[in-house]
């Protein structure tokens, strides 16, 4: 993706973060907590604190009033305005079989709270059926520091365009936002800071239709702070599971950052049976594509000082290993064979993305082996020169003759990242020249220019309105793929670590009202060394990471579920054109315009979606 030449920007000094527990000062006491923004708190934020929940004893509420659409808004960890959701007295859900509902409580105090937790009983439904309290899912919402550093170009958005205010709270020494989701037992909990617990409710594929009631508490201190009785609505209606969405999800994931961040060894076991967690995290998603690596670091980036360098704050390197004897080059594909059986086998593709026969924002090089001395050589070439096409004319009849041996041939994508129609057009020659069999299988993610070149094309954000129903329909038809994404920019809709979050659910139906069939997003990991500390590289904060580095495998956050919950409702949307024999009903119109009607998730009305919603799924059961 295109990216921005940008300092990364150092936090305030003082700011000090321990492993566990950290002091925090509070009107002259001090107390532990065990978040990154648990510090020196001055007297003003506490009180603004206090005047918000309008008591210093312990509350509970609902974020947005709504269970239902609690999920939708970010909790700021020190609310600065009079906290909305505290007489909410019944929590209230609809969902469908085989799906994940997420919402939100949120409790606070003016002294600290210790194991704070939430229980969900078992709900009782029709003809006595249940849903087990136990398959509930209780995180809490980490909170991550946010880093203020500045774009050096004018598209990239910066905070105060992507956030309302209320998502980022604190004393900027720094200031926080929740995003990321904690698993674990049970947290304590600072005076005067919020704590959200987020609840993922997973309906059975064979619940029975019906009305569910059960009880929710949340508990601290080792007693009942607040009992809710919930009520969850099972409509007669199902989503597929996700190897079967038609929804196609493109997120770039980079296994290097796994291993970096996780303390193992490139490429060792223990690296492998990680990849392998993250990968099956992805197929939870209905991850489409296994991206992989041809050659070294495919993604550059202009720096300021002139330099260029990885775009990652860990270099992608190739998963094929080149050598050059001096007269021929060869290629050992077996890392990028385990890579492909490794993602498959937990659930990813069928399709496989091979980057990059064109460098990112650098000039075009190769790099390999050369056997008669055993070391490395980088070697700039020229597109379109002889080297170039030595190289890749060898490459290309090597990686059909392999993928032809394996059976992944008609599955197998050449991949390209915002290259220009002119560059593209040199490619698509040439490939037509050495390995025609890829002239259908040339995926793109850029400007629009490239659509005729691109069989799976990702339009940018800037080329979304001309890529209209009809020329979506009209590439459908000849089997092409038609998906959308977004990067630092724009400022709404995104998935940025501050974007308010019902952006995040609200891509899919941005996909679903343009006819499109998918979203594409970079990237899934590309972590600094310590993201819930630095989390900022050298781009807008979250554009580079959807999850974190958990204990021992991914840690979502509050992007990633609400995406995944979007990908559901396209799903039934996609059922209901289906049962309407492909055209869209009046209804069906109008919920689409309620979801998508306004596309900043500041001033939108979250309760949209929960409307749109339910609109979908009456018309899939009437």
């Amino acid at each position: 993706m295109a990216r921005t030449s940008s300092a990364v920007a150092g936090f305030v000094a003082g700011v000090v973060v321990a492993a566990s527990t950290t002091a925090i000062a509070v009107t002259g006491t001090t107390t532990t907590g065990t978040d990154v923004d648990s510090k020196a708190t001055t007297t003003w934020l506490t009180v603004k604190v206090a005047d918000a929940m309008g008591t210093r004893d312990t509350i509970t509420w609902v974020p947005t009033g709504s269970f239902a659409g609690s999920a939708e808004e970010r909790v700021p960890r020190y609310p600065m305005t009079t906290i909305q959701g505290k007489d909410t007295k019944q929590l209230k859900l609809s969902a469908v079989r085989n799906e994940q509902v997420s919402a939100q409580l949120a409790i606070a105090s003016g002294q600290n709270l210790d194991d704070v937790k939430a229980v969900v009983g078992d709900l009782t439904g029709p003809g006595g059926a249940k849903l087990s309290g136990a398959d509930t899912q209780v995180r809490f919402v980490k909170y991550v520091p946010v880093q203020r550093s500045k774009s050096e170009v004018d598209w990239s958005a910066t905070i105060d365009q992507v956030s309302s205010g209320k998502e980022v709270s604190g004393d900027r020494n720094p200031d926080v936002v929740g995003d990321a989701l904690e698993e674990r037992s049970s947290v304590d909990v600072p005076a005067y800071a919020a704590q959200p617990l987020w609840f993922t409710f997973h309906i059975p594929d064979d619940a029975r239709p019906g009305t569910y009631t059960g009880t929710v508490k949340v508990n601290a201190d080792g007693r009942t702070q607040a009992s809710y009785p919930l009520t969850i609505e099972v409509a007669d209606a199902s989503v597929p599971a996700p190897k079967d969405y038609k929804f196609f999800l493109d997120v770039w994931a980079q296994p290097e950052t796994i291993a970096k961040n996780h303390g193992v060894k490139l490429w060792s076991d223990d690296h492998w049976k990680l990849i392998e967690k993250y990968n099956r995290d992805l197929a939870s998603r209905g991850q489409k594509v296994i991206n992989t690596t041809i050659v070294d670091n495919p993604w550059h980036h202009q720096w300021s000082l002139g330099t260029r360098e990885s775009q990652t704050a860990t270099p992608y390197g190739s998963m094929v290993g080149w050598s050059w004897n001096g007269k021929t080059f060869s290629f050992d594909f077996s890392r990028w064979d385990k890579y492909v059986q490794t993602a498959r086998r937990a659930g990813l593709g069928p399709d496989i993305g091979a980057f990059s026969m064109l460098a990112f924002q650098d000039q075009e090089h190769l790099t390999y082996t050369d056997t008669s001395t055993g070391r490395t050589v980088y070697e700039n070439v020229d597109l379109g020169g002889a080297r170039w096409r030595e190289a890749w004319g060898a490459f290309l009849p090597a990686f059909e003759k392999h993928l032809k041996e394996k059976g992944w041939l008609e599955n197998t994508w050449l991949s390209f990242d915002e290259r220009p129609i002119n560059t593209m057009t040199v490619v698509k020659d040439f490939v037509h020249e050495v390995a025609p069999t890829f002239d259908d299988r040339i995926s793109v993610a850029g400007s629009i220019s490239t659509e005729g070149v691109a069989s799976n094309l990702s339009v940018d954000w800037g080329g979304i309105d001309a890529m209209t129903k009809e020329k979506v329909a009209e590439r459908r038809k000849a089997g092409k793929i038609t998906t959308f994404y977004v990067y630092g920019a724009p400022a709404h809709p995104n998935t940025l670590s501050f974007s308010p979050a019902v952006e995040s659910r609200m891509l899919p139906w941005i996909s679903a009202q343009r006819n499109l069939d998918g979203f594409l997003r970079w990237s899934y990991n590309s972590w600094t060394s310590d993201p819930f500390n630095q989390p900022v590289h050298i781009f807008t904060q979250g554009d580079e990471y959807l999850v974190y580095p958990g204990k021992d495998g991914p840690m979502s956050s509050i992007r990633w579920e609400q995406l995944k919950e979007g990908i559901e409702d396209y799903e039934l949307i996609a059922q209901l054109r289906k049962k309407d024999g492909g055209a869209d009903s009046d209804a069906l119109t109008e919920a689409l315009t309620t979801a998508t009607r306004n596309l900043d998730g500041r001033t939108k009305d979250v309760r949209d979606i929960e409307t749109a919603r339910a609109a979908v799924v009456k018309g899939l059961t009437s």
